[in-house]
């Protein structure tokens, strides 16, 4: 065995090689405690070769602090861009279906409404066509000339409001639902 392995040997350790004098030591340690204690003036005006340590340290305090600072700011952004994405798609496809379903309601309504303006059309064609029919049994042709006016200008009067009722049912749904 080699004298250094020897020396590292638990069983031939040799205590008295590290034993330091216990007042060697402690002057040691008053020595270190007495090197950084700095005296209250000495705080106060510090000699030029502490102040740019200072002055050093408080810069790689800062630009610590800007750094964290700046990092901070980018993971917040980016998890706020990755919200707005989120949301964004989530609105389209809430706002594609709810399109489709309006579309759709008002499709039907439309229908509904063209089929009721029919039903009262055919209605009031039959109704006049026997009313027509019926101005034979006046004898007086101004009679029969003013019924067959008036019933004409019915038929105007009718067709003019079922153009309207379509158009004013568009216009309701072109205006006033579109969000």
């Amino acid at each position: 065995m080699d004298r250094k392995d020897d020396d590292r040997n638990a069983y031939t350790y040799n205590p008295e090689l590290l034993h330091v004098p216990v007042t060697e030591s402690n002057a040691r340690v008053e020595a270190a405690m007495a090197a950084h204690r700095v005296s209250f003036v000495h705080r106060l005006f510090p000699n030029e070769e502490e102040r740019v340590v200072r002055a050093h340290e408080l810069n790689q305090i800062n630009s610590g602090f800007e750094f964290r600072r700046r990092a901070l700011q980018m993971a917040v952004e980016t998890k706020l861009q990755a919200m707005e994405e989120m949301c964004n798609h989530i609105l389209v496809t809430g706002k594609s279906e709810i399109r489709r379903q309006r579309q759709e309601f008002f499709a039907d309504q439309r229908l509904r409404l063209q089929v009721s303006m029919n039903d009262c059309a055919d209605r009031f064609n039959q109704d006049l066509e026997r009313r027509l029919g019926e101005l034979e049994r006046y004898k007086n042709p101004y009679l029969r000339e003013r019924e067959e006016q008036r019933l004409l200008t019915v038929v105007d009067q009718l067709h003019a409001m079922l153009t309207q009722l379509a158009e004013d049912f568009l216009s309701i749904i072109q205006e006033g639902v579109h969000r």
